[in-house]
């Protein structure tokens, strides 16, 4: 057999041959190169803070989780507060953590309505925060609520009304200690105090919560007094993973 020649075009490896049999001639076709397989990846949007509107209520503000996924966790802020600020202050943490939802209160505090509270009725409010999951696509289960001050109290109630739903708990200067007894169905709880705040109530719930055979811990955030945030990211993101590693199995 003649020698071959060997053409790389654009095609597959053609051997180019003279005096070739049956099974030579067979190689010797022009073969197009298969495409490669481009394995397309979900993009994170942009790490911040939206306003996404909920029919029938204020709009809500929402860190998305990855590759845009509906928050898992939900963010109530305290009295006569604004959520938006205190999203925006955990945002790299919530992302890392499935997401978060600031649900603004429902009751205006002057008459801008900039500022609002929370009505204490828990029903309304787990209304209003299915609603809001549900205005982007997601699923009231099994969530992770992080409560201050006034939103600390309804986290609570909201948890001891249905803790399959709102499961785990991170309660930032609650007005009250948390009640072992109110929240025995929940599967784990980070209490965080101020520097310069109450320590003593978050502290006890935390010591209650653990000697009921409820995973939680107490952590404290530097520098601050009531209502403050300063090292949110890290602070938030240590508890969440806190609860990640010791929260009890999902029932």
């Amino acid at each position: 057999m003649k020698s071959s020649v060997v053409a790389l075009a654009g095609f597959g490896l053609a051997v180019l041959t003279t005096g070739c049999g049956k099974e030579e001639r067979a190689l010797a076709e022009e073969r197009p190169v298969q495409p490669a397989v481009v394995e397309q990846r979900a993009v994170d949007p942009p790490l911040v803070a939206t306003e996404m509107a909920v029919p029938g209520d204020l709009p809500a503000f929402v860190v998305t989780g990855r590759a845009g996924a509906c928050p898992r966790m939900v963010f109530l802020h305290g009295m006569c507060g604004h959520g938006l600020g205190y999203v925006q202050a955990i945002q790299g943490a919530a992302r890392e953590h499935g997401g978060v939802l600031g649900l603004q209160g429902n009751i205006p505090c002057g008459g801008d309505g900039v500022f609002t509270k929370y009505s204490p009725n828990p029903e309304e409010q787990d209304g209003r925060i299915r609603s809001a999951l549900a205005a982007c696509d997601g699923e009231a289960e099994d969530l992770v609520v992080i409560g201050y001050s006034q939103g600390a109290y309804i986290a609570e109630r909201l948890a001891e009304r249905w803790p399959e739903r709102y499961s785990r708990l991170v309660l930032i200067g609650a007005p009250t200690t948390a009640s072992a007894a109110r929240l025995r169905g929940i599967r784990g709880a980070v209490m965080i105090s101020g520097e310069f705040d109450a320590k003593y109530r978050m502290k006890e719930g935390a010591s209650g919560l653990m000697a009921a055979k409820i995973p939680a811990v107490y952590r404290e955030m530097p520098g601050a007094r009531h209502g403050e945030m300063p090292d949110a990211e890290r602070v938030m993101d240590e508890a969440l993973d806190w609860l990640d590693a010791n929260a009890l199995p999902r029932r």
